[in-house]
């Protein structure tokens, strides 16, 4: 009896709590809670923060969804996972799925997925997945491993391929599609603007860049293809190609919200968007129409996507065959394009 009794108090066998974990990061407890609570911005620092996850990883600590389930009572929940929240494509995103989880009796909650890298064990150990019924993920390159040790129902959304998500972005036929738009136009030096950025999708883009520029003829000139950091406000290094002799007379942008850069550059060097310089974004976002001038771009579909992750997650969890949906995408002709005249 006493034996068994030793058994149970025996810390190896024992469960980590919250209370092992502030000891082992040197922290209080309650500190501890804010982290695993999803209150941590602005209250314990990036540092910290890091320090408690470490701690819980090499406990093999998980937060007690049951207890706090008795707290808040029961509720449905849908993980949407997103790499940056700060682009505004994802937060139409998050509108369609909130509405269509919602239609369905489930709640949505965000996730800024960029926070944790490729480290889908971090993920878990910070949410506490079982909480969730399942999870919405963009980037097949980050949840492939999640998929493995995700307790739930997970949806991949804009994989490497058709083959790995359920709901596929052809970014290799976007990028195309803008470089045929541009060539036929006339332009023969057509640059591009990325974000410097480990997403696959980035990748992707890049590559179908140069087959484009191939696919009619032109030369992949290197300096003509340029990387910036998310947020980036410096336009100097699109003004510096600009002032080149054999200067681009059209960019593609990988998102909306690098025209702002090129357009911003085209003034500085006395050039005139639409007509000496022609720009092509993606994403269709609010900005593009705002612009002067209007900007070209592909249009993703926000809502029908967002409808389709949803679907995809409900039949995934009635145990019903899924098929992969590829999104419909199409090229909205503005005033920032036109024929070169260089």
């Amino acid at each position: 009896m006493n034996a068994m009794s030793d058994k149970k108090k025996s810390p190896a066998a024992a469960r980590p709590t919250s209370r092992d974990v502030a000891r082992l990061a040197g922290v209080s407890q309650s500190t501890v809670s804010l982290v695993f609570g999803g209150k941590a911005e602005g209250r314990v620092t990036p540092e910290r923060r890091e320090q408690i996850l470490q701690a819980a990883q090499t406990l093999g600590y998980r937060p007690n969804s049951s207890a706090r389930g008795l707290k808040l009572g029961t509720q449905k929940l849908l993980a949407l996972g997103v790499p940056n929240v700060s682009n505004p494509y994802f937060a139409s995103v998050l509108k369609s799925v909130i509405g269509s989880a919602a239609a369905n009796g489930y709640a949505t909650v965000l996730i800024n997925t960029g926070e944790y890298g490729n480290d889908p064990e971090r993920l878990l150990l910070s949410l506490d997945a079982h909480a969730f019924d399942g999870m919405i993920f963009w980037e097949a390159s980050w949840t492939a491993r999640a998929l493995e040790i995700m307790p739930t129902s997970v949806v991949v959304v804009d994989g490497d391929s058709s083959a790995d998500a359920d709901v596929f972005i052809a970014s290799d036929v976007i990028v195309r599609e803008m470089v045929d738009h541009l060539a036929s136009l006339g332009h023969t030096r057509i640059a591009r603007v990325g974000f410097d950025l480990e997403a696959n999708t980035f990748r992707v883009r890049s590559r179908a860049y140069r087959e484009g520029l191939q696919a009619h003829g032109l030369t992949y000139d290197a300096r003509r293809e340029i990387e910036v950091p998310f947020g980036e406000t410096s336009s100097s290094r699109v003004e510096a190609l600009l002032s080149q002799a054999d200067r681009p007379t059209a960019f593609v942008c990988d998102d909306d919200l690098l025209a702002p850069l090129v357009y911003r550059a085209a003034t500085r060097c006395g050039l005139k968007i639409g007509e000496s310089v022609s720009v092509v974004g993606v994403g269709d976002i609010e900005l593009a129409s705002l612009l002067e001038p209007p900007l070209t771009t592909i249009a993703i579909p926000t809502q029908s996507l967002g409808e389709s992750a949803v679907d995809t997650f409900l039949r995934k969890r009635a145990g019903q065959p899924t098929t992969v949906s590829t999104v419909q995408t199409r090229l909205i002709l503005r005033d920032s394009t036109g024929p070169c005249i260089a």
